[in-house]
């Protein structure tokens, strides 16, 4: 990943240098046409990056590095909007209610509910190292989902931060710091070996950079709401599968916590953040925010898994020479670019 970065970064630091961000829309377009691409690879690690600095550094307004940023965010989000696969909610939904309940059922039938991956977890076909590798790049996102969650509440009515306090109190033990997820993670990432720099994937960072710019960047809270919301609605069936296989493993149920608590409240905070959010959105030009929000949200965490997968099976062909293996991988991939498509 790093000579995917270095790639990428001489662009940068040219563009840094003569002011010509035009250049730098046309790197953005090539990448975007192509995820699976060393180019779209760089460009999000080097987003990534961009955004980890953020949110230790803060936005540092008023200096080269701020100006420079938000030249450069404002160019891959007008490319990814434009490239992005066109959406539509139907004009015969004009209520909000109906228009929720239309969302709901759209949010439960994408791909990422039912991926290929969660069919190895129900057959016990991972090896340990695999489920290291799994978590490992989980960990990138969990880790910061309180800080989305607190960043897009700045933006948001008064009322409607009712539900996302809630939501907060519970990611931080609901009052005990020790049960905070992020903490409940860690004995079970360092159970399986512990997270590497190396295993993160490109579809990773995608992830966190789409969080980024829905609810730290938006115009409007109707892109957070989808987003967020839908990553809350459909997070608990996927969860259920992985603590299936972690349990068969005999893993005790103190390391299992993490999942076990998102078993049993994310379903109810996708609905509570839908709940909040509807007297917020009146327009169909607001139903169609929340629904293209929701969808680039939940394509971003079935990338998160496509990455995963491809990774396991090429380390099988590497690491035992199968050509089933290849061939699996091969057709996977195929099948995962037509769904995309």
């Amino acid at each position: 990943m790093e000579q995917l970065a270095s790639h990428l970064q001489v662009k940068f630091d040219v563009m840094k240098s003569v002011g010509y961000i035009g250049e730098f829309d046309s790197i953005v377009r090539e990448a975007l046409s192509n995820k699976k691409s060393a180019l779209w690879g760089a460009l999000q690690e080097s987003l990534y990056h961009l955004n980890v600095k953020l949110m230790s550094d803060g936005f540092a307004l008023g200096t080269e590095r701020g100006e420079l940023e938000w030249k450069l965010r404002s160019v891959i989000e007008n490319a990814e909007r434009e490239l992005a696969q066109e959406t539509h909610v139907p004009p015969h939904i004009t209520e909000p209610a109906e228009f929720i309940e239309w969302l709901k059922a759209r949010i439960h039938e994408h791909r990422v509910t039912d991926h290929e991956l969660f069919t190895y977890f129900d057959k016990n076909d991972l090896t340990d190292e695999e489920i290291r590798y799994f978590l490992s790049n989980y960990r990138v996102n969990m880790q910061r989902f309180h800080l989305h969650v607190a960043a897009y509440s700045l933006f948001v009515p008064f009322n409607m931060r009712e539900e996302l306090y809630e939501n907060l109190h519970d990611e931080f033990g609901q009052g005990d710091f020790e049960q905070a997820h992020p903490n409940l993670f860690e004995p079970l990432m360092d159970h399986f070996g512990g997270a590497r720099e190396d295993d993160w994937n490109p579809e990773t960072f995608h992830l966190l950079n789409t969080k980024m710019n829905l609810c730290w960047f938006a115009d409007g809270l109707q892109y957070g709401l989808g987003g967020m919301g839908a990553l809350e609605l459909t997070i608990p069936a996927q969860q259920r599968r992985i603590l299936a296989n972690l349990r068969k493993r005999g893993l005790s149920e103190k390391l299992l916590k993490f999942f076990v608590v998102h078993c049993e409240c994310d379903e109810a905070h996708g609905d509570g953040w839908f709940a909040a959010g509807l007297p917020y959105i009146k327009s169909h030009k607001d139903f169609e925010k929340t629904y293209t929000a929701a969808m680039r949200m939940l394509d971003a965490r079935a990338g998160v898994y496509d990455g995963i997968l491809s990774g396991i099976l090429k380390r099988r062909a590497a690491g035992h020479g199968r050509k089933a293996s290849t061939g699996r991988l091969e057709s996977y991939e195929q099948t995962a670019q037509e769904q995309i498509a």
